[in-house]
């Protein structure tokens, strides 16, 4: 996630300098892996206007240009097609650096001399644009500084976020961790939502066939839009946040996506062709067409934003081209919604899409926060593209999602993070969080909407940490108990057969305790699973029941990736149905695997890896233990090859199979 400096100081009213708070995010958790100077290329680069252009002798692609920067005017050579009489661009002089290392010198083009450049965004390093050269807004002064004209001695944040943290994917998430760092109060913008007379519900309904997978949709229409270049602030801010501006309507979509967290997406409402937005699954081998110009065909794992009949988006993914804002759009259907995290994922694995909007809600956005975003968008639209904003705003919301309670003791608090730190810090660090927080022991907090990840008393134990800074915990360790505890047999047995596998050449990999059901079926189709009632994911809904189950999905990833060349080895535990007295248990099993061929050597040719490789293994580990000897002994497992596969036993008793 990059951020601008300016935006966050804005938001939180801190005048840190840009090194500071680049450690204050650091140490509280959001880190932050590079700052660049937004006005790095722009020494030595001014405003000029155009005072003509003229063709060059022999060249189509090139122009002679007469340029004033105040007080000269100089003669420049532009091949870009856009220039033209009366324009103010940017102009680097003679001895500037532009970005990727050009150094502007005097220059004769088809005998022409050049004293300088006029410049495309790209060459400035502003964005990637050198389409054509930039142009300014008429009234800027000539002379003057680009730096200080486009507000450009400003600097970029690129944070490194961690997936738990949806919230902190927007300036508000970033600037609220800043302020309750600081103790200052975060300054959200203000504004207010002017609407017309005419009310938004007589014009569209919303219908949500899948409540889980869509738990809210709101919708508003904005008329008379008048559709142009968003101001340069705007600008600026999605640059910086490294998104191209396109047009007004859209940079401002994407502005409140970066503001608040909560993706916007503008359908041209003359294009949806009906008054109906219905969310539903979409039908097997249905086709739509997003803004990438790509045809998908489409299963029932994508969830599709319609207008009761045609597909007029992916939700949370991507639009529709056929619904798409243009440059003759004139009114906008205005979505903001919460899509469930899981079906974004799945619905952008299926599309082969990826976006900043999916990035946010597979991430999990605020579903409460969601009626904020879309009057802010709609403010922005009546303020920069001249938009009249219908009363009021359909809410689809049918089973709303409540804040969690959450208990805190302040003792415990103390005890894992090595503090001593007052209930009323503690308390004081929550509210800055914009947690509700009532005082008492235990402490009560109601964790809002926008934190997903806080469930847990330890979750909020992790949140008085970070804010309160972990460098701030003493070096000092009280209470040391024994240095030294003697080690169980099964420990040591257990690191003896770590070791012994990766001598004998294996890798030791560590499978997900939880495992997806399907694949599970597949495998043992007749034993019974302990699924899980709230998973993660739909492909981590049970606890495996072998180790073969949470392998087969490693081996494969690496095969996808080219590593076929593969010696592994996993001790871990899976879960067991009951037998005879015993209930359901948990047990430490031993997994190897291999697939593709040996390295060769200047002795021995390479050859595949197969089933005596893993027999030598075995029997290594046999010898090392001093255990009997082993029988293999032709046996059909359930998911083996029948013809290939064997029972492994030891003293009569079955203890694995190839």
């Amino acid at each position: 996630m990059k951020i601008a400096y300016s935006w966050l100081k804005e938001l939180t009213g801190l005048d840190w300098p840009v090194e500071e708070m680049a450690e204050r995010l650091t140490l509280c958790g959001l880190s932050c892996e590079d700052i660049a100077y937004l006005g790095r290329f722009l020494d030595k680069v001014v405003v000029g206007e155009v005072l003509t252009v003229e063709p060059v002798e022999g060249a189509s692609k090139i122009r002679k240009t007469v340029v004033s920067v105040g007080k000269e005017q100089l003669d420049i050579v532009c091949g870009a097609p856009n220039v033209a009489v009366g324009q103010k661009v940017p102009v680097a002089l003679i001895g500037a650096k532009l970005d990727g290392g050009m150094e502007i010198r005097k220059a004769r083009i088809r005998g022409v001399e050049s004293s300088g450049m006029i410049c495309s965004e790209a060459e400035l390093g502003i964005s990637a644009d050198h389409s054509g050269i930039m142009v300014l807004s008429p009234d800027t002064p000539v002379g003057a500084a680009v730096r200080d004209v486009l507000e450009l001695d400003d600097y970029v944040l690129d944070l490194e976020l961690t997936p738990n943290r949806g919230d902190a994917w927007s300036a508000i998430g970033i600037a609220r961790d800043l302020a309750a760092v600081a103790g200052v109060k975060l300054k959200r913008p203000t504004f207010k939502l002017t609407e017309s007379d005419k009310p938004v519900d007589k014009s569209v309904s919303v219908t949500i066939d899948d409540t889980t997978a869509c738990p809210r949709f709101t919708a508003r229409i904005i008329r008379n839009l008048k559709i142009g270049e968003s101001p340069w602030w705007v600008k600026k801010r999605l640059l910086a946040s490294g998104i191209r501006p396109i047009s007004n309507i859209v940079d401002v979509t994407n502005l409140v996506m970066l503001e608040t967290g909560n993706p916007i997406h503008a359908f041209d409402f003359d294009r949806f062709e009906s008054n109906r937005v219905l969310v539903r699954r979409a039908n097997d081998g249905e086709k739509l067409v997003t803004l990438d110009g790509r045809e998908h065909t489409l299963t029932p794992d994508v969830l599709l934003i319609t207008n009761g009949e045609k597909p007029k988006a992916a939700a949370g993914v991507m639009g529709g081209e056929d619904s798409e804002v243009g440059d003759d759009t004139v009114n906008v259907l205005l979505e903001v919604a919460y899509f469930d995290p899981t079906v974004i994922r799945k619905s952008r694995r299926a599309l082969g899409l990826n976006s900043e909007a999916s990035q946010r809600f597979e991430r999990g956005v605020d579903p409460n926060n969601v009626p904020n975003a879309s009057a802010r968008a709609a403010y922005l639209f009546a303020e920069l593209c001249g938009g009249e904003v219908d009363r009021g705003m359909v809410d689809a919301y049918p089973k709303p999602i409540e804040p969690k309670t959450v208990t805190l003791r302040p003792e415990r608090c103390d005890a894992i993070l090595g503090l001593h730190l007052e209930p009323r810090r503690m308390t004081e660090i929550l509210t800055g969080l914009e947690f509700e927080v009532t005082p008492g022991d235990p402490i009560t907090v109601s964790v809002p909407t926008f934190r997903h990840d806080i469930s847990r008393e330890i979750d909020l134990i992790e949140e008085v940490g970070r804010i309160h800074g972990y460098h701030e915990i003493p070096d000092a360790v009280e209470n040391i108990g024994p240095l030294y505890a003697p080690t169980h047999w099964q420990d040591r047995f257990l690191t003896e057969l770590r070791q012994l596998m990766n001598a004998a050449g294996f890798d030791e990999m560590v499978g997900h305790g939880l495992a997806d059901s399907k694949l599970a079926r597949l495998l043992h189709p007749e034993e019974p699973m302990v699924r899980i009632v709230n998973p993660v994911s739909e492909d981590l809904d049970i606890v495996r029941n072998s180790l073969v189950v949470s392998a087969l999905p490693v081996i494969a990833h690496n095969i996808a990736h080219r590593e076929v060349n593969l010696r592994l080895f996993e001790i871990g535990k899976a879960c067991f149905p009951p037998t005879g007295d015993r209930d359901w248990f948990e047990d430490r099993r031993l997994l190897i695997a291999v697939t593709g061929e040996t390295e060769s050597d200047w002795r021995t040719p390479s050859r595949a890896l197969d089933f005596y490789d893993v027999k030598a293994a075995l029997e290594q580990i046999s010898r090392r233990f001093h255990w009997p000897p082993m029988r293999f002994d032709d046996e059909a497992v359930p998911y083996f090859e029948p013809d290939v596969s064997f029972a492994v036993s030891c003293v009569g008793q079955r203890i694995g199979a190839i």
